[in-house]
């Protein structure tokens, strides 16, 4: 059977390729001097892939204004309205499908897709301070309990005209005491010098153990961290707060068109905010989030990412991280005029480009959230997190060092009853 022929009326021409800067899917590098040197990311390579397997070549050059393109007045700018001017035959940009678009450019050659997300500054941690001193807590009830029972008891017996002298509240509270320490053994022989000592020896071990048994807590204890603004939700009942978010953007276009409260909130937070918030560029997207106070910025996720790396890695300390919502996942295009007859040869090789892997490779490589400074939320959107350090066995030697020595002692004084007093007798 004849292997197919498929068309190619690209083998020979020289496309005219407009794109602009959104790293890390297609980045315009640039000199020291502000001169463009190169291009590079994701889209970059396919054209690449699409100019080798298609045999053509392309002139590339960066659209007057950094997005897709914004209606104004009935005329789009960016990536789009040059696109609808025919200044150019191929868009090198993702672009997610609107109404709007749609009536201007043809979406042609699937690039994946992508989700919305909120870009926030990193959280401070929230220990819970109770963690370390629950024992302490357990004992103090105990021992208040012991002294209210004793009282209790002691009050009954003047009531009942008990003329045994040795049931008093001092007496009940000992007996209580002995059977917490002895584990139900009195001890008559006692004095009360010896019930001082050993009462203190007690009280000594019993506040060292718990020292040390505080300070292993804390470092088995949770961290709790939740960034203030976790959600749309959130933002938008948060005034304080102001989001940053790309014009013309398929995330600014989704807020405009939706009917819930709560995206209506948030276009009105945007629209009042005006130029402080509407921004050309992803550096002025993410600069206010890292540098200023109440700033989150919602972007795509794949954006979102490169700048997490890209600011976190700088030094020791985490800047910015994930929101817990993620939302709106939307399939992405390459753009192109409605009048472009290329547009079944883009299709196919871009196809190609996705079954042959590199889309895959590039995907698993670079868009997926970098370890540092990762938060790890449960269903409430609260990331939790444990110390890091290693409990060594060193750290158990002072409090079974005491412990050993009050078994010590208490064999000694084993031996002396038994010894001693039964000698004597």
């Amino acid at each position: 059977m004849p292997r197919r022929q498929f068309r190619n009326g690209l083998q020979g021409k020289e496309l005219r390729v407009v794109t602009a800067h959104f790293p890390p899917v297609i980045s315009i590098l640039k000199n020291s001097s502000g001169h463009t040197i190169g291009h590079d990311g994701l889209l970059y390579h396919q054209l690449l892939y699409l100019s080798q397997k298609l045999k053509f070549t392309y002139k590339i050059f960066a659209a007057p204004e950094n997005t897709n393109g914004v209606l104004r007045n009935g005329t789009w700018n960016g990536v789009i309205g040059t696109l609808t001017r025919g200044e150019a035959d191929f868009g090198l940009v993702p672009v997610a499908i609107s109404l709007e678009r749609y009536q201007a450019i043809e979406f042609c050659g699937r690039l994946g897709g992508d989700s919305t997300c909120m870009l926030v500054k990193y959280p401070e941690d929230n220990v819970s301070l109770t963690s370390a001193f629950d024992i302490w807590i357990g004992w103090i009830i105990s021992g208040v309990v012991i002294v209210a029972i004793s009282v209790v008891l002691g009050f009954l017996t003047k009531r009942l005209r008990i003329r045994d002298r040795k049931i008093n509240a001092g007496t009940i509270a000992w007996y209580l005491y002995s059977v917490i320490i002895s584990q139900g053994s009195y001890f008559p022989q006692c004095r009360l010098p010896q019930r001082l000592l050993l009462a203190t020896w007690c009280f000594v071990a019993f506040v060292f153990v718990n020292i040390y048994n505080s300070t292993l807590t804390s470092y088995l204890s949770v961290t709790f961290q939740r960034p203030e603004v976790n959600s749309l939700n959130d933002l938008a009942k948060n005034p304080a707060y102001k989001a940053t978010i790309l014009a013309g953007s398929i995330q600014e276009i989704d807020l405009q068109r939706t009917n819930d409260e709560t995206g209506q909130t948030v276009v009105d937070m945007i629209q009042k905010c005006g130029s402080d918030c509407r921004k050309f560029t992803l550096q002025e997207m993410v600069l206010p989030v890292a540098k200023k106070e109440n700033y989150v910025s919602i972007m795509p996720c794949s954006v979102a990412l490169a700048h997490l790396e890209n600011y976190n890695a700088k030094g020791n300390k985490c800047i910015l991280t994930l929101a817990h919502e993620i939302k709106s996942w939307k399939p992405m295009f390459y753009g192109v005029p409605k009048s472009s007859p290329f547009i079944e040869e883009i299709n196919r090789e871009a196809l190609w480009f996705i079954d042959v892997g590199l889309r895959a490779y590039w995907y698993d490589k670079h868009d997926k959230q970098p370890e540092k400074c990762k938060l790890q939320y449960n269903s409430k959107g609260v990331s939790t997190k444990r110390s890091s350090k290693r409990i060594e066995l060193q750290q158990f030697y002072l409090p079974f060092l005491i412990l050993f020595i009050g078994y010590v002692l208490a064999f000694l004084q084993l031996c002396r009853e038994k010894l001693f007093y039964r000698g004597s007798a």
